[in-house]
């Protein structure tokens, strides 16, 4: 998915302190890793703090990256780890919706924006995803990472243990377990999907 032999190129410049390359690998990763954020916490604002933190880090850990491994690899480690670790700080900040009840205890209507109107087709695929996006959101931090890399980032087996550093087995038996919980989860919900 991504060259490694590019990233090795401009990773050398990087270290010669060429801040043109820098820029050029953040520009080749920025919309990933920011994706990889955004999905891992669900906020926008959150997901760009977190994705401009990790590049820094990146930025700052460059001279001990370990050229034998991809970048891109080492990147997604430090970024998915950044994520987790801000979940456990913030763990307290999230709220079911389910039931949630104003400052004197009554419950009250959460407003929607409107989408517009859209064919049955486009609208039911959109509720679908929104299923989907809703369950992965409520999975433990270590299945929903394993699913966005493989799913969203669309990494191998093998490039998602490298990055988790984690045996393959034991990564194809958590995506196993992952869709597992899914498939339980949208089921409990009565969703079809």
């Amino acid at each position: 998915m991504f060259d490694r032999h590019a990233d090795l190129k401009l990773i050398k410049k990087c270290k010669r302190g060429e801040e043109s390359a820098f820029s050029l690998l953040l520009d080749r990763y920025r919309t990933a890793i920011y994706n990889l954020c955004y999905r891992m916490v669900r906020n926008q604002e959150d997901a760009r703090d977190l994705a401009q933190e990790v590049f820094i880090k990146v930025f700052s850990l460059l001279d001990r990256y370990d050229e034998s491994y991809a970048f891109s690899s080492w990147l997604f480690r430090i970024a998915t780890n950044h994520c987790i670790d801000y979940l456990r700080r913030n763990r307290l900040r999230f709220i079911s919706l389910d039931g949630a009840g104003g400052p004197d205890g009554d419950e009250f209507e959460l407003p929607l924006p409107d989408t517009g109107p859209t064919p049955d087709t486009v609208l039911q695929r959109k509720e679908a995803l929104e299923r989907l996006e809703e369950v992965i959101g409520d999975l433990p931090p270590h299945y929903r990472v394993i699913t966005l890399l493989r799913h969203d980032q669309q990494l191998s087996y093998e490039e998602i243990a490298e990055v988790l550093s984690l045996p393959l087995g034991t990564v194809k038996a958590r995506i196993h377990r992952a869709r597992n919980q899914i498939q339980a989860m949208l089921k409990a919900r009565s969703y079809d999907i």
